[in-house]
């Protein structure tokens, strides 16, 4: 946990392999962010929840009312 990784990548076709990219440097998590990360994204979790639940109940009052109309 908490280790740094550089990666660069580079293509290989048929004629052989290309130049490499830039470094990209990555952190793994440490231990207690990954609970944190979740606790952050709750919110986006619920509202989207309830956002789909409040589309559903919209769209059966909607076709609910055009079928005794």
């Amino acid at each position: 946990p908490g280790k740094i990784y550089a990666f660069q990548v580079r293509a290989r076709t048929a004629v052989g392999y290309g130049p490499y990219s830039g470094k990209m440097y990555f952190q793994t998590l440490m231990g207690g962010e990954r609970s944190e990360m979740v606790q952050d994204r709750l919110p986006l979790i619920v509202g989207s929840v309830l956002g789909g639940l409040a589309f559903l109940v919209i769209a059966a009052i909607a076709i609910l009312a055009i079928i005794f109309k």
